[in-house]
């Protein structure tokens, strides 16, 4: 059975959710006593996302399997009121599929700490904003789902927020100049925060833009970070000047961040995010000098038949 933090629960349903954020609601009504169990939500304008509902007594298996089918029918899937230990937390992720091959400096695939570090040099799980991006991208991993689990929260507005793109309909949409560029160039990154990916090439390498693991064919590609903040990662289109490719990843980032495809996440203490990583791209605004925010993440495969 699920515990919930004090003054959680479901206080805050889905529908107060619609009214705040905007959100298009079709409630369905358990048929024996009318009470609303479930809310599904079109977070964007393209048209994914699910908000869940976790009723009193839910276990972490119909949790997990209710999370796990509405985050690949819909990109993501959120419920609110949850309250996980680690170790609580790792048996959902487990639950969710098979934990990736971990190659990164810090953490492990069922519980990475994202905890705002403020020691120099770290950015993943450090402060700065995190550009739209896949997770595995860099490190040739498949990444099917990402688990993210909000245990303590506290911010600005605008803040440490998880942003999602809902990266299939905006591959159908993208403008025709800038799809040339996906399908016809390359583009190669180069690794700036070593301490987290100590496994890759030192210098510049190129990674496809598409993938195919046979579930969907998706963009398989990273933003670069914006100036003056610290770098995760530089990338580039190869073969072009210096100003052709920044000009291709502004046009491209603003075209991903149109409120047609683009989610973002205002954190509270006890929210879960399950995000299809195949579906969608996700990245993170800048924490705030005085923000607080640890978040759970874990990262899972799924059969090809899923």
């Amino acid at each position: 059975m699920l515990r919930r933090p004090s003054g959680a629960g479901r206080s805050r349903t889905p529908r107060r959710l619609e009214r705040r954020r905007g959100l298009r609601t079709r409630a369905r009504r358990d048929p024996m006593n009318e009470e609303m169990m479930m809310a599904e939500n079109t977070l964007t304008d393209s048209g994914f996302g699910t908000v869940l509902t976790s009723p009193p007594g839910e276990t972490v298996e119909e949790l997990a399997r209710r999370s796990q089918e509405a985050a690949l029918t819909s990109g993501v899937a959120l419920t609110r009121g949850l309250d996980f230990t680690e170790n609580a937390f790792q048996r959902l992720v487990h639950l969710l599929g098979q934990t990736v091959d971990h190659k990164f400096g810090e953490g492990q695939a069922d519980l990475l700490l994202l905890n705002a570090s403020r020691d120099v040099g770290k950015v993943v799980t450090g402060r700065g904003p995190l550009p739209l991006h896949t997770d595995g991208l860099l490190v040739g991993e498949q990444v099917d789902l990402i688990v993210l689990y909000a245990k303590d929260f506290a911010d600005e507005p605008g803040s440490g927020e998880t942003t999602v793109c809902d990266q299939l309909a905006a591959w159908r949409e993208i403008p025709a100049h800038l799809g040339k560029v996906v399908a016809d160039g390359r583009l190669e990154y180069l690794v700036e925060e070593r301490g987290y990916f100590p496994q890759v090439p030192a210098d510049w390498y190129e990674i496809p833009t598409t993938r195919d693991y046979g579930r969907v064919r998706s963009l398989n590609l990273a933003l670069g970070f914006p100036p003056d903040v610290p770098q995760g990662w530089q990338v580039r289109v190869a073969g072009v000047s210096a100003d052709d490719s920044a000009a291709f990843f502004a046009e491209l980032s603003a075209h991903l961040h149109s409120p047609r495809y683009l989610y973002q996440h205002r954190w509270q203490t006890g929210d879960l995010l399950v995000i299809d990583n195949q579906r969608t791209l996700h990245g993170r605004t800048a924490i705030g000098s005085d923000g607080v925010r640890l978040l759970y993440r874990g990262q899972v495969t799924l059969p090809t038949t899923a």
